[in-house]
């Protein structure tokens, strides 16, 4: 019997957007010289990881060789200590004048890993700057920038057969927490959970790194797992075969997170990720501060510093503070309290 395989994919890129206008009033009466420059107020990109930005003219150039040409630049901004791994961004520079587009430009460009700015050294000839002056003697300038987040990739992939012949997908519902075909016990508390090598090798680096050690002098026909209850071992398990979590509350959560973490159960960690940061309370917030530090969940954690600093009660509460043992962790809520107040 023949075959063939149809695989499709698909790739999703994800960005933050935003529109700046910058007006500049009575822009006659400036006279700077060659190298001098005004820049924008700053203002920020993104609701989660805020990465902020400043436009800055050179009304006369920014250097000798650019004598006679206005420039413009974009500076990103780094407010916190820790620059972002990749800052890839378009935008679009428009000027109007008098409620017309008088020109327009766009770029690309990745700012990492100098993290300086970029743009624009022969922007638009000063001798033709009237064209951007307005009536009222203002200069407008406008800037659509969209900052790239990261992209999410899926494949899919099935069997076509000969005609009048179908095959389901392949699905591990069945097995989940089955003897049949069951080739490994996982032990936990007083109780024993069937499992499969070939399921939890492939879901799990760490398994599959137990399974395949050739110094081992056991077959592992059993894992003694003492550091997980059972409960929380058994909601492990259904993700893994099925792709489901069983409970989204979030003391329930944040003791399937260390698991994830622990056997690197990737797509188990994100769901987990998301989970939290949909269900934060001012009960809940201080645990999954910790958890998310802990877990390298810096997505998350921003956002938990970020629902804080919006509830300064929580600070005055000392019983929830002392829950905080990590001085690295005190130390980037006090640095978001201070540039919130700044702010």
């Amino acid at each position: 019997m023949t075959s063939k395989q149809r695989i499709t994919a698909s790739t999703t890129v994800s960005s933050d957007e935003c529109i700046y206008t910058w007006t500049i009033k009575k822009y006659r009466s400036m006279k700077l010289e060659v190298g001098k420059s005004i820049e924008s107020p700053k203002f920020g990109v993104g609701s989660d990881n805020v990465q902020y930005f400043q436009l800055e003219l050179f009304p006369e150039g920014n250097a000798t060789e650019y004598a006679g040409y206005m420039s413009l630049y974009l500076n990103p901004i780094n407010i916190s200590e820790d620059e972002p791994d990749k800052l890839v961004c378009r935008w679009t520079i428009s000027v109007i004048n008098d409620k017309k587009v008088v020109f327009r430009d766009t770029c690309h460009y990745d700012f990492t890993p100098d993290f300086q700015g970029y743009g624009w050294p022969e922007f638009y000839k000063v001798e033709n700057v009237d064209q951007l002056i307005s009536s009222e003697n203002t200069v407008t300038i406008q800037c659509e920038l969209e900052m790239f987040t990261g992209c999410e990739s899926s494949l899919n992939s099935e069997l076509i057969y000969s005609k009048n012949e179908t095959v389901d997908r392949m699905k591990f519902d069945f097995s989940f927490l089955s003897e049949e075909l069951s080739d490994v016990k996982l032990k936990s508390d007083e109780y024993e959970i069937p499992a499969h090598k070939i399921i939890l090798a492939t879901a799990s680096p760490v398994f599959r790194a137990i399974f395949t050690n050739k110094k081992a002098k056991k077959n592992f026909d059993s894992i003694v797992i003492t550091d997980i209850p059972y409960n929380i071992l058994v909601d492990v398990l259904k993700y893994i075969y099925t792709g489901d979590i069983v409970s989204t509350k979030t003391d329930v959560i944040l003791q399937i997170l260390p698991v994830a973490d622990k056997y690197k159960i990737d797509g188990l960690k994100t769901k987990c990720e998301k989970i939290l940061s949909a269900d934060l309370s001012t009960e809940n917030v201080i645990k999954t501060l910790i958890a998310a530090h802990k877990h390298h969940l810096k997505r998350l954690e921003t956002k938990v510093i970020k629902f804080i600093t919006n509830h300064t009660e929580l600070i005055s509460n000392s019983e929830k503070i002392t829950e905080i043992d990590d001085p690295d962790i005190l130390v980037n809520l006090i640095q978001s309290l201070i540039k919130s107040q700044q702010d």
